[in-house]
């Protein structure tokens, strides 16, 4: 038991933890998204076997499963769920750092904490331990290809669209010896996630639109591009945010040949983030492994080596300093879901309805 705890823990857990914690719950502020009455109501609609909703985050089913699965009947039971697996999400993601040592921290840095922060209901949570899982196995170079391809097929689950984007990232990103290996594999779980989904849909008569169709409806990609063109240093801010930094740091320490790989992907990134209208929502899980591949580069770097503790100070320091920026419809800096109850009423209410009878 004590060798298994010790594979878990690592020298930065501790911090990663409470850090996670400080930025989710106090610096960006947690929110749950707007339509998360509907997608509750899902849960009913499900059961009685007459699907109402015609949006496409149907397809995206965690919580509508963990609801049906559960029996979840009551709306303040549902919103803990989404809390509480949301916490569980970040706790495992924490852990699965270690491959990333000293520099662990610097991946909380990033823009998808901010997505999960403001965006909970949406199953992003699980798409940033996915990509994560799926990014780890491409840069240990070992033959973990079952794993590659279960990762990936729950990633196509989880958001098919995000899977999609993430495999023209990666597939610049990984080493060309692997390529083929990662092509394979990862196509491979995009058709059996597509396929998985399909008859899950067909099971529980959904007759929406799906996202693909979504894209084309009038004004979409014209709304998107525009979002992009007219933010573009906004909407690279709220992908990278503290580690941008260290990315232009490496950028001059670092041949032209690495410094390429990360133009593409960021170019790949930045063309299906001009189609989506979640514009930096999308944007900051698309880069998710290009932060990760250039914290594994910082490794290799004697100059970041030597200054990492100068280079932590100045990251944190322009992190707080300009705060959260981000494009979702229009220019933010705080969460854009503010029509339900706020997570900061919902607890105390929570615990106050448990804790009348004694506190009375």
């Amino acid at each position: 038991m004590k060798s298994k705890i010790e594979k878990i823990l690592y020298d930065n857990l501790f911090v990663n933890i409470l850090l996670t914690i400080f930025l989710t719950h106090i610096f960006y502020k947690i929110s749950f998204i707007n339509r998360i009455q509907g997608e509750f109501l899902l849960i009913e609609q499900i059961k009685s076997g007459s699907i109402d909703s015609t949006q496409f985050y149907v397809e995206s089913p965690l919580f509508t499963l963990i609801g049906v699965l559960f029996d979840i009947n009551n709306f303040d039971i549902y919103l803990l769920f989404v809390y509480l697996i949301t916490l569980i999400f970040l706790f495992l993601i924490t852990i699965n750092l270690k491959f990333l040592e000293n520099y662990s921290t610097l991946f909380l840095l990033t823009g998808w904490v901010v997505t999960v922060s403001w965006f909970m209901g949406h199953v992003d949570i699980l798409s940033v331990l996915l990509i994560l899982l799926i990014t780890k196995i491409t840069i240990s170079k070992n033959d973990q290809e079952l794993k590659l391809l279960f990762f990936y097929t729950l990633l196509t689950i989880n958001h098919n669209a995000i899977a999609f984007v993430c495999f023209f990232v990666l597939l610049i990103l990984v080493e060309k010896e692997q390529r083929i290996r990662f092509i394979i594999f990862s196509f491979l779980g995009q058709v059996f996630g597509n396929i998985l989904i399909s008859i899950y849909l067909n099971s529980i008569n959904f007759s929406g639109r799906g996202r693909l169709r979504f894209v084309f409806n009038d004004n979409v990609i014209l709304d998107s591009v525009n979002f992009v063109s007219e933010n573009i240093f906004v909407v690279v801010w709220s992908g990278f945010m503290g580690m941008l930094i260290l990315q232009l740091v490496l950028s001059i320490t670092t041949d032209w040949k690495s410094n390429r790989k990360f133009l593409i992907s960021l170019l790949i990134s930045l063309f299906f983030t001009c189609i989506a209208l979640d514009t930096s929502r999308i944007f900051s899980l698309s880069v998710i492994p290009i932060s990760i591949y250039t914290i594994d580069r910082l490794k290799n770097s004697k100059f970041i080596r030597e200054n990492l503790s100068y280079l932590y100070i100045l990251s944190f320091t322009i992190l707080f300093i300009i705060g959260p920026r981000y494009v979702h419809g229009s220019y933010l800096n705080i969460s854009p879901n503010n029509e339900i109850e706020s997570f900061y009423n919902f607890i105390p209410r929570i615990i106050n309805s448990i804790m009348s009878g004694i506190w009375n």
